[in-house]
């Protein structure tokens, strides 16, 4: 039996794993630097920076809200810039905020399974926690070229509402016009990613163990999945054609 008809995948740590390149991540930040011009040197600007966005991370986290670039920017991170070259240059500092924690690339086999799995008649979402709007994401998909593979793109940053909220599982499953009980998610995140879906009566959740290893928490019954992979091309037996 077909256990689900749609499936939403995470991005973080599931589609696109985060490596850590300092060359890449200090260019960033140079980067920043000069688009910005702040009074302090890179480092101590980098940790400003950081500062302030740990306490809108803070913020989001415990509303599950999210905001989109220029919010992000114009209100929390560089609240002393002007408003017009926040509107104009705040998709680009996001960017290379996100440059700074590391190089993303596709998960082993992700292509390959993405596309099978579309073959196979499934219709594919993207729902993930992002700051950031779709730029980086449409650049993605472009690059993989994944141009009609994803029926939809769910982010936080865009809907303003965040994961474990289980809205935005709703959302996505709008946008699909699909019921919940016939959805599958695929992701890293325990304690992010399981309730929401549960409390949002999604029918079948798939844990990655990503190779960022970076959300390792104990399994309960309040975060338990239905299945747990290591490599994307489980997917294809547990998504059978």
């Amino acid at each position: 039996m077909r256990k689900a008809d749609g499936i939403f995948f995470d991005l973080g740590g599931t589609l696109r794993i985060e490596i850590k390149d300092t060359a890449y991540q200090d260019e960033a930040k140079r980067e920043l630097h000069r688009l910005l011009h702040p009074n302090a040197d890179v480092e101590t600007f980098y940790s400003q920076l950081n500062t302030r966005f740990s306490i809108y991370k803070s913020w989001a986290v415990n509303t599950r809200r999210e905001v989109g670039d220029a919010v992000l920017w114009g209100l929390f991170l560089q609240p002393e810039l002007d408003e017009a070259f926040v509107k104009e240059h705040c998709h680009e500092l996001t960017y290379l905020f996100r440059k700074t924690r590391g190089r993303r690339k596709t998960v082993p086999n992700g292509v390959e399974v993405l596309r099978t799995l579309k073959a196979r008649g499934y219709r594919l979402g993207i729902l993930s926690n992002l700051i950031g709007e779709d730029y980086e994401v449409r650049q993605w998909i472009r690059n993989e070229k994944l141009e009609g593979v994803f029926e939809t793109i769910v982010l936080s940053s865009v809907c303003g509402l965040r994961k474990p909220g289980d809205a935005i599982y709703r959302l996505a499953c709008d946008d699909m016009g699909l019921e919940p009980a016939r959805c599958a998610s695929v992701a890293d995140n325990l304690d992010s990613d399981i309730p929401g879906a549960w409390k949002a009566g999604i029918g079948v959740n798939i844990l990655f163990h990503s190779p960022e290893q970076r959300h390792i928490v104990p399994i309960t019954d309040a975060n338990r999945p239905d299945y747990e992979i290591r490599d994307f091309r489980e997917l294809l037996t547990i998504f059978e054609a």
